[in-house]
């Protein structure tokens, strides 16, 4: 199964899925993360049901949880537990850090990586373009898997339910399509 890769020129930032998803029954699904230098990487989030791995392939890796930041050197493995805050990034400002990643079980990041990438990449290629109300539908539907670091629980509920309610409002919500649901896959 061939699936985009999301390049995110304007930011350095470049993630490319592979066929894990389908060949494990949405027990996992992995790919390959590549951070420009210095690129901040996305913001602090949870996967609350999800561990999260990385392993770095070349350049350095910094891995920030909760209060504490960790260096992945090339050759080296972190996995960050469910429900702990992270982010990656790139701390050097001249090498790009590749790192293959992996999220077990699969649930629906990949979907929502691939929806806002695709979003991301036909608007100038940086995350921050991805269009709100649609963003917000994905947050609101994924809510029981996804989760933004620094803002509570419950207010992400309000705010996205509400913005959720706006996008079927204005017809913005017609854009977000459905994660792929399989008795396969979990989430």
């Amino acid at each position: 199964m061939h699936k985009r890769a999301i390049n995110l020129h304007a930011i350095g930032e470049r993630l490319e899925f592979n066929d894990a998803r389908e060949r494990s029954a949405g027990q996992r699904s992995e790919g390959i993360l590549t951070l420009g230098p210095g690129n901040e990487g996305p913001m602090a989030h949870i996967h609350t049901r999800q561990v999260e791995g990385f392993e770095v392939i070349s350049g350095t890796l910094v891995l920030v949880t909760g209060d504490k930041s960790i260096t992945v050197h090339a050759g080296e493995s972190f996995l960050v537990p469910a429900g702990e805050v992270h982010k990656p990034r790139n701390d050097d400002k001249t090498t790009p850090v590749v790192a293959r990643f992996w999220y077990e079980p699969a649930h629906n990041t990949e979907w929502m990586l691939q929806s806002m990438g695709e979003w991301a990449m036909d608007r100038g290629g940086d995350w921050r373009n991805v269009p709100l109300l649609p963003a917000a539908c994905i947050a609101f539907r994924l809510r029981g898997e996804y989760r933004l670091a620094g803002m509570p629980f419950w207010l992400q509920d309000v705010l996205f339910g509400l913005l959720t309610v706006v996008a079927h409002v204005t017809g913005q919500a017609r854009r977000v399509g459905r994660p792929v649901r399989d008795w396969r896959y979990t989430g």
